[in-house]
Order: structure tokens, then C-alpha cells, then sequence
């Protein structure tokens, strides 16, 4: 992982415990190194994955395998080998706020600030990874007969490639939830890119706010976008009433002449999403399940 990579996503995450094994059944994955698993050729990929947190124990549970559910194509023949997965990781350990990607403004009653879930991809040339950090506040704001709990998640990362050109990379993230819309708030930036730029989101309360908050480093290069739809048909649509999604891209992408050899990025190019979401009094379960997803093309 290249040293932009290391300062954008930020510090304290050893490299060894954040690579995924990259499998495709029923046969091993011809398009992966199975000494250093590094993804060799694709032309998209998004990965899926779902996540926990236990009200109860105040743990975060990877609940399912993340997976890559593009196909993967073999370097050498160019035949399609079919969906991967990864591992998802969980920080443990409990990294100060000092190292920690989003930030939380002041503390209060209630609050739970679980641990970091990080998905991480390398590539032959490259790599892309996200955090994603959720925080619980217990007793938010008065609504009916008793008072809400709200979830705010902040996600930050993205990724560059050593050679070749990166033409989108970006995060999404929903409640696990396609039938109820719970989101009350988000943040993402737009427009023209920023070599630096910060974005926050606050809970919804009456009194003492608290406010989570992320910045990041990145080339200045075409524009980033957001919306409550991800840029590729994938699952996250099906939640979109629950989703949150922000992505860089370059300018050649729908435009009628579209993108050429040199179109993209060499350089570092991310993205910050935040999504606030609430249960009134009663209604939130013993485990609030998550799916974070990112993807990338080039």
C-alpha cells in the first residue's frame, strides 16, 4: 500500500492483519498471487459485506464473509473465474481517537462508539480500503411515548493504483433495513475536488451535541459526488430508502465520448460519507446490522 494510501485512510493499521484472501468456488482463484493475495485484473468491483453491532456487548460481528461480487478475471487467460470474498476486519484493540479516521467532538451519556470495520482489496497495482465507524446514542431526543436511539455512521478511504488509472472509488453504506426508511441525516461532498477537505455530521438532539467528524488528503482531480443510490447496480440499491453513498469519479464517466487510456486518476482519490439513522423507543433489535460497501473501477 502506497504511503498517500497509508496517510489518507489513516494511521495504526497494520498491512498484514487487513489482507483478505481472495477465493472463488468451486476451483482455486487462478487470478490471484496466493502468497501476497493480490487481485490481478478486473475492470470493476464492488464488495459486499454486512456488519453488526451488538447493543447488548457493545461488540462490532462481521455477519457475513465480504464479497466481491463482480467478476474476477484471470491475468494470464483472461477467462472470467467468478465471484470472491475477503475477510472483513474489525480494529481491535480500541484505537484512540488521535489515530482513528472519524472523530467524535466531546463525549456524552449514552454515546457507544464501537470499533472501526475495515475493508481492504489489493491489487496488483494498487489498492483500495474504507473504514467505516459507528456510533450509538441511547436516549437521542423525545419522540412519543419514549425517546429515540440514533446510529451515525462516518465512513473514509479510498485508494490509488501504482500504474494504470483509477476512474471511480468511493463508499456506501445502509441499514439493513429495505422495507422502513430510519435515515434522518447525511453528508457528502460535491463538486469540483478539494485537495482538503473535512465533513461532519451531528446527532439530532435537544441538548449537548455531539458530532463525528473526518478529513482527508487527496489530489485535486474532477469531482465528487454523492447520492442515496450507489453508482453501480448492486444490492445497495434494493436499500436505498436506508443508504448513503459518496464517490469520486473522473469527468469522463457519461459523458458521450467517454473515457480514454488517459482518463483517471495515478494519484490518491477518496471519499467521505456520513448517514444518521434512528429507531424510536422499542424498535431497535439486539443487533443493528449494517451493509458497507466499496468499489472501485478503472
Amino acid at each position: 500500500m502506497s504511503s498517500r494510501v497509508s496517510a489518507a485512510v489513516g494511521a495504526g493499521l497494520g498491512l498484514a492483519a487487513l489482507l483478505g484472501s481472495v477465493v472463488a468456488a468451486p476451483a482455486a482463484v487462478a487470478g490471484t498471487n496466493e502468497q501476497s493475495d493480490v487481485l490481478t485484473t478486473f475492470d470493476s468491483i464492488v464488495i459486499q459485506g454486512r456488519t453488526g453491532f451488538d447493543t447488548r456487548t457493545g461488540k462490532t460481528i462481521e455477519l457475513e464473509p465480504a464479497k466481491v461480487i463482480n467478476n474476477l478475471v484471470d491475468a494470464v487467460t483472461g477467462a472470467v473465474v467468478g465471484a470472491g470474498t475477503m475477510k472483513s476486519v474489525v480494529i481491535e484493540g480500541g484505537p484512540t481517537d488521535s489515530v482513528r479516521s472519524c472523530i467524535k467532538s466531546t463525549e456524552r451519556a449514552g454515546l457507544t462508539a464501537y470499533l472501526p470495520s475495515t475493508k481492504y482489496v489489493r491489487f496488483e497495482n494498487g489498492s483500495v480500503q474504507f473504514q467505516y465507524h459507528a456510533y450509538r446514542l441511547a436516549g437521542a431526543r423525545k419522540m412519543g411515548v419514549g425517546r429515540t436511539t440514533q446510529w451515525e455512521v462516518c465512513s473514509k478511504g479510498g485508494g490509488d493504483l501504482d500504474s494504470g488509472r483509477l476512474r471511480r472509488v468511493g463508499t456506501g453504506m445502509a441499514l439493513a433495513d429495505q422495507t422502513e426508511s430510519r435515515r434522518i441525516g447525511f453528508a457528502w461532498q460535491t463538486g469540483k475536488t478539494p485537495e482538503d477537505y473535512s465533513l461532519g455530521l451531528g446527532f439530532k438532539v435537544e441538548r449537548k451535541p455531539v458530532s463525528i467528524n473526518a478529513s482527508i488528503t487527496q489530489h485535486p482531480s474532477d469531482k465528487l459526488l454523492g447520492s442515496f443510490r450507489a453508482p453501480y447496480e448492486s444490492y445497495m440499491n434494493d436499500v436505498e430508502l436506508n443508504a448513503v453513498n459518496a464517490w469520486w469519479q473522473d469527468n469522463c464517466i457519461g459523458r458521450w465520448y467517454g473515457c480514454f487510456r488517459n482518463s483517471g486518476s495515478q494519484d490518491f482519490q477518496g471519499a467521505i460519507a456520513h448517514g444518521l439513522w434512528e429507531f424510536p423507543a422499542g424498535t431497535e433489535p439486539g443487533v443493528v446490522a449494517f451493509h458497507f460497501t466499496p468499489y472501485v473501477s478503472k
